[in-house]
């Protein structure tokens, strides 16, 4: 009887995750070029889906469920994603970082991460809690800018240095963009010791602040693993900045430009997250 508890509570999590997958949309148009489907995968969520099609003796159970308020919001943060990734600039980044930078939400203040895998499925690894910019004028606009960017390939540092701000920003990874006509000094980087209590809310001067740890270990995966040619995105002279939207630079043949960078895709926006999903019956 405990076993088939659990396979009906599995199924019943693999029926959530398909009705997610709905409400979002399969995660499709923007990427046809590739011709995959994009889709949210965990060790839980595929076990649960082959559960679900075949059951206990190729039968469906059909318990309630209750939401799953992790899966719900990883399917959200997943959706905001395919819908504002051109799908030109998918088949040149391997890595997403989402970020939302609003003050309260299911998703605020949060970073998700996803790969792409072999089949050019969009893979969800894990979220943290960071701050991004307190939104408040002070000697500065402590604003965090939002929209799609590359990480700049020449500002990487292990320890670097704001002058704007006197204070150090470990393992610095600044966004590849100019903002007001000049380029940004936003960056991803460690909180410190200091300000890792207050991850989870909004804190900074502008930045995303990461867990130490999290900042780290990113700094060294984008490094070793994810060097490569990425489009060069477009300048976006109507609000003196480098695209937000995804928009590259093409040659005369139509082509876009490639220069060398990292294969990581950030995307930042004001978004709360949406509802939680309601108990479905499997």
């Amino acid at each position: 009887m405990d076993n088939l508890r659990g396979v009906a509570g599995l199924a019943a999590l693999a029926m959530l995750a398909m009705t997610g997958l709905m409400h979002a949309g399969q995660i499709r148009d923007a990427l046809e070029p590739a011709a995959s489907t994009v889709r949210i995968a965990s060790t839980q969520a595929n076990d649960a889906l082959r559960l679900a099609m075949g059951g206990q003796g190729g039968q469906k159970s059909a318990p309630v469920a209750e939401p799953d308020p992790q899966l719900a919001m990883t399917t959200d943060a997943a959706g905001r994603l395919r819908d504002k990734i051109p799908a030109d600039l998918y088949p040149y980044f391997d890595v997403y970082l989402y970020v939302s930078k609003a003050a309260e939400g299911a998703l605020a203040q949060h970073l998700y991460i996803f790969h792409k895998d072999a089949a050019n499925n969009l893979v969800y690894e894990e979220n943290f809690p960071v701050s991004t910019g307190r939104e408040r004028h002070e000697r500065y606009f402590t604003s965090t800018p939002v929209g799609l960017f590359e990480l700049d390939p020449n500002r990487f540092e292990t320890s670097h240095y704001s002058r704007t701000w006197h204070a150090r920003m470990p393992w610095a990874m600044f966004l590849n963009a100019t903002i007001h006509g000049k380029q940004t000094g936003v960056a991803l980087h460690s909180s410190g010791n200091a300000h890792a209590v207050l991850l989870g809310n909004r804190a900074s001067g502008g930045c995303v602040r990461l867990p130490p740890e999290k900042a780290a270990e990113l700094f060294h995966r984008f490094q070793k693993e994810e060097q490569g040619m990425v489009p060069v995105f477009a300048y976006d002279s109507t609000h003196n900045r480098t695209s937000g939207d995804g928009l590259i630079v093409r040659d005369s043949s139509g082509n876009p430009v490639l220069a060398p960078g990292y294969r990581v895709l950030v995307f930042i926006e004001d978004y709360p997250g949406g509802p939680a999903l309601v108990a479905v019956v499997a």
